[in-house]
């Protein structure tokens, strides 16, 4: 079976979460709390230790109040 686990990708995934974060000037515990997810996994997704779900995904979109689609812009995502 192929790996499909892609670790450049997981890094700038969480970097883009950390500078939308950044952005809207809110505290990593803020976030979480407006996403409904643990601070912990909050961090572990910033830092690119976890590859985050889909639905950990769109619920951070929903605390940051974008949709998937800006927070997976391609060209944001190298």
């Amino acid at each position: 079976m192929k790996k499909v686990r892609n670790e450049q990708i997981i890094k700038a995934l969480g970097q883009r979460v950390r500078d939308l974060r950044s952005d809207k000037k809110l505290s990593m515990e803020k976030l979480a709390e407006l996403s409904g997810i643990d601070y912990r996994q909050l961090s572990y997704i910033e830092l690119g230790q976890t590859d985050a779900s889909l639905s950990t995904l769109y619920a951070l979109c929903n605390g940051l109040n974008i949709s998937l689609t800006e927070l997976m812009d391609i060209n944001t995502l190298k």
